[in-house]
């Protein structure tokens, strides 16, 4: 029998430190839940969805009870506090040497603490936490128009517009080059998945608490390319799960694959937002460098120009884009001259910052922002279509969500790509591991990581054949009794692509793009 040791620990103090007094709460902790992973085990209809935690664990003293002014955690119980859980491991009873130590399981961010006191003294609270991919979520961003940029340089501009660390991030480069990529007031995750969904690539988090992107190639070579263990049913094998459960295949089915391709005219420059305030509405700007900030955005209601998003903004310039005088309704002095511009530019919007440096007060009569703007071609629609599938299971659709295919050839490919696979049936499986059975299967559950490849064999359901991990589900309860169910999607039919520099053409592979 296998027993594992746990290191739960949260940064209270948000210093990066986690051996402060308090940061270690693992005496404490009643029980652990935590995932990571796709929302489904599939790589054409799957998501990258963030991590979550669920701790329980004592508060007979009140510490974490945000109202307590005694706790010597008050003031520092706040969300966005990063939280982690390592393992150990060792023989029971603990005779074998810790092989595991300080081997991350998951990190991510605090989300919130919930008392549940007792009148009868058995006082828990309980933390919830998210991964990288929740805690990025939560802020918004835009992004300036690029062109002929990477999916894997998107990727790290939109962390780098949130501020996300360099040293937290792990960034595959990418397959596909995007003719144009802009963000225009989404949800970081929202905005990655635009991108992960052009490249037919995978976002994820990794077990440290890193925000990782991989290209679409990124399983078909190294280490994906080769089981890591097997896992079987049969009463010797040294490897074995405790439930198996396989979803139905036909909802994935699909036999027609569609995708948009949407290129843009450029068109002259011309005056594409306009302040509405004027005469007596005039905005004021304080004297001695007082300031006013704008938000030009692009289309709107008010502009004369039928396009839809902008190509490039031109800095306002005085006299010609905006206009201070000393009365609001223009009959004063004209202090124009004494007022700077700064910009700020994004793809359908541009940041402007008035400061008015002049002895007097001003108001700003007249303000404009030029820009050439983007009229949207008529779509090109690709289509490929498998007529077997569709006499033997219908009709079947999956349209390409990615926004920003560069053009008609990767789009075709992108189709004729994934209706090699999902014409037909895939198998897509469930299996929960007990950690506790052996020290083999202990270091298995602990070490597995999301991407790695296993072998299946159940003989009930005829399968022994590879598969990728894609989610991870855990729970730990109060006795250490450790349960994994890894949700997995089928590796056979991604193992006989052909990838210039890697595999031999027309020796048992076919063509990938």
């Amino acid at each position: 029998m296998a027993t594992s040791t746990y290191t739960v620990q949260v940064d209270w103090g948000n210093n990066g430190v986690w051996t402060d007094a308090g940061d270690d709460i693992t005496a404490r902790v009643l029980s652990l839940e935590w995932s990571r992973g796709r929302d489904y085990a599939s790589q054409l209809t799957g998501r990258s969805t963030a991590g979550s935690l669920m701790i329980r664990f004592d508060n007979s003293s009140g510490d974490y009870s945000s109202f307590n002014a005694a706790s010597p955690l008050a003031g520092n119980i706040l969300p966005g506090r990063k939280v982690r859980i390592q393992g150990g491991s060792g023989s029971f009873p603990y005779t074998f040497p810790i092989v595991f130590n300080d081997n991350p399981l998951w990190q991510g961010f605090l989300t919130r603490l919930v008392p549940e006191p007792s009148l009868h003294n058995a006082h828990v609270v309980i933390l919830e936490a998210m991964g990288p991919l929740g805690y990025l979520n939560q802020r918004q961003i835009e992004l300036a128009m690029a062109t002929n940029i990477l999916t894997s340089v998107a990727i790290s501009n939109i962390l780098d517009a949130v501020g996300w660390p360099a040293g937290d991030r792990t960034i595959a480069v990418g397959q596909t080059t995007m003719t144009r990529f802009w963000e225009d007031r989404k949800a970081t995750l929202e905005a990655m998945r635009d991108v992960e969904e052009t490249e037919a690539g995978f976002l994820t988090e990794s077990k440290d608490g890193k925000v990782v992107f991989q290209d679409r190639h990124y399983r078909l070579s190294g280490d994906p390319l080769t089981s890591q263990a097997t896992f079987s049913d049969a009463a010797a094998a040294p490897l074995s799960y405790s439930h198996i459960e396989q979803a139905d295949p036909l909802p994935n089915i699909f036999n027609i694959l569609e995708s948009n391709v949407q290129l843009y005219t450029v068109g002259g420059l011309a005056v594409l937002w306009t302040l509405a305030e004027s005469g007596a509405s005039s905005p004021l700007i304080e004297r001695g460098s007082g300031t006013l900030t704008f938000w030009a955005y692009f289309p709107n209601p008010d502009s004369a120009v039928d396009a839809w998003g902008v190509d490039a903004w031109t800095t306002p310039v005085a006299t010609t884009d905006f206009l201070v005088n000393t009365a609001a309704d223009g009959s004063g002095t004209n202090i124009t001259a004494s007022v700077s511009v700064a910009v700020t530019k994004f793809g359908n919007s541009m940041k402007i910052t008035l400061t008015n440096a002049n002895a007097a007060d001003g108001y700003v009569t007249l303000l404009q922002a030029r820009g050439t703007p983007l009229t949207a071609n008529d779509p090109i629609t690709v289509r490929e279509e498998d007529a077997t599938s569709k006499t033997a299971y219908g009709e079947r659709t999956y349209p390409n969500p990615g926004k920003f295919l560069p053009d008609s050839v990767e789009a075709r490919d992108w189709a004729l790509y994934h209706l090699g696979i999902y014409k037909d049936p895939v198998p897509v499986l469930a299996i929960t591991v007990n950690a506790n059975r052996s020290e083999a299967q202990r270091a298995q559950v602990f070490t597995r990581n999301i991407g790695d490849r296993i072998t299946v064999v159940n003989n009930n359901l005829g399968i022994n054949r590879d598969f990728f991990i894609e989610a991870e589900h855990h729970r730990v309860d109060a006795h250490k009794n450790h349960w994994c169910t890894w949700e997995l999607s089928d590796a056979t039919q991604f193992s006989d692509w052909w990838v210039l520099d890697t595999s031999a053409l027309d020796s048992q592979t076919r063509l990938a793009y």
